[in-house]
């Protein structure tokens, strides 16, 4: 078993079964003992689940360890969410030991585990860090005894007493895991003993593999906003096995850690070849959008909130940012210069709407959304560029170009205007 930090607080998920009880029976035998208590829940699958919660009680009452029993209901949560009551018992679980208040949580999974791990996610398709299999530690996670076979934790158990219960749902080979690990796995041991063993050594290997292709995927390019990342074509069309872990490293800074499949990434990597404007839909209601030179993850509805408000100098603040009109450019940042007798005194700043025209610096009228569209202006940024606008006629485009109808000359009162806290 792993060594212990005795300055962490640890909590073990105890089940009843073997694994977990042998692994409460070790770090109860530690000396010195780690400072541990225990959580067991009641799946309510079976009838005899609130039975098996007070055995682990019990036996921690007799070890002086603490102990939480927590209800959680497997059968209903499945039904409600349409999920097989394998998948609803682990997110259950999971959410409870999510809260658990310590350093780490304690799972008692072994080497036969680890090897159903891997069967189960190449038969499901997944892709090279699912065939990883378990890790030893993931995040608050920790699996002290990864190392020990079923055949060593029985073993220990027998020497030591440990009692322990059976659960028979376990026996059921209706659930995939139980499937792998009753029929599969003792075939393919038949045809080789060190099956089991192998499978591990692979997974391992992958495991490799994949630490060095995460050490290439640099995206440190990648631009962070809340809720919103803007990646540079180059990432994306980098070899794929580069792209892909680059991607999975742009999602993870988003807070997306699951339900991003391989087929999302490839979505994102055909997205980059095709032109400016074009979008796809992604998991937890993020938008993917080619921006002409990147590709822009965001977890924006793509709603446009329409304003109006009159033209004035100082500072006006709008949905999209605060528009700034000084007769002193900024110290800081980008900005525009124009003529403010230039402006006429029924003008507002607004968005985009349907109609516009906008006469280009040194002439030529053309209507705002071809010219926003020849300037690559990304098609998310567009509704919401705030503009200063008389009639239909576009006069600013805030922090893109001024027209031609307010330029400034050597008679001009010159005066400036940018967008603060624009995204």
């Amino acid at each position: 078993m792993v060594e212990l930090d005795l300055t962490k607080k640890y909590v073990l998920a105890v089940s009843g079964g073997v694994d977990s009880m042998t692994m409460l029976h070790i770090f109860s035998a530690l000396s010195p003992r780690p400072n541990f208590s225990v959580i067991t829940v009641n799946h309510n699958i079976r009838a005899q689940a609130q039975a098996d919660c007070n055995f682990v009680e019990e036996y921690c009452q007799k070890l002086q360890v603490e102990c939480r029993k927590v209800f959680v209901d497997v059968p209903n949560y499945a039904s409600e969410h349409r999920l097989s009551e394998e998948t609803a018992a682990r997110i259950l679980r999971y959410e409870v030991l999510d809260e658990a208040d310590c350093d780490c949580v304690c799972l008692a999974h072994h080497k036969g585990d680890n090897a159903e791990t891997v069967l189960m996610h190449i038969i499901r398709g997944s892709g090279s860090y699912g065939a990883e299999g378990i890790r030893r530690q993931n995040g608050k996670y920790l699996r002290p005894m990864l190392d020990w076979s079923r055949a060593d934790i029985e073993s220990y158990a027998r020497e030591n007493n440990v009692p322990y219960v059976h659960d028979s749902t376990n026996d059921e080979t209706k659930y995939s895991r139980n499937y792998i690990r009753k029929v599969i796995l003792p075939e393919l041991k038949r045809l080789n003993p060190s099956a089991e063993q192998n499978i591990i050594r692979f997974a391992d290997n992958i495991a490799e593999d994949n630490a060095y292709l995460d050490s290439l995927a640099d995206i440190s390019s990648v631009t962070f906003l809340e809720k919103q990342a803007c990646i540079p074509l180059e990432i994306v069309k980098q070899p794929k096995p580069v792209a892909y872990r680059s991607l999975r490293k742009v999602f993870r800074s988003l807070g997306v850690f699951y339900d991003i499949e391989r087929r999302h990434i490839e979505a994102l990597i055909a997205l980059s070849d095709c032109d400016g404007g074009k979008q796809i839909s992604l998991p937890f209601g993020y938008t993917a959008i080619n921006d002409y030179d990147c590709i822009t993850i965001t977890a924006e509805n793509g709603q446009t909130c329409g304003f109006e408000i009159p033209f004035e100098v100082g500072k006006t603040v709008t949905p999209y940012g605060t528009v700034a009109v000084s007769d002193r450019p900024p110290k800081n940042g980008e900005y525009l210069r124009f003529d403010i007798n230039a402006i006429p005194q029924d003008a507002i700043i607004r968005n985009k709407r349907k109609g516009d025209v906008f006469v280009k610096f040194g002439g030529g009228s053309k209507p705002l959304r071809k010219y926003l569209i020849d300037i690559k202006i990304p098609r998310r940024l567009r509704d919401g560029l705030p503009i200063v606008a008389s009639g239909n006629e576009a006069l600013i485009i805030c922090g893109v170009e001024i027209s031609d109808k307010v330029k400034t000359t050597d008679a001009s009162v010159e005066y400036y205007i940018w967008v603060e806290g624009a995204n």
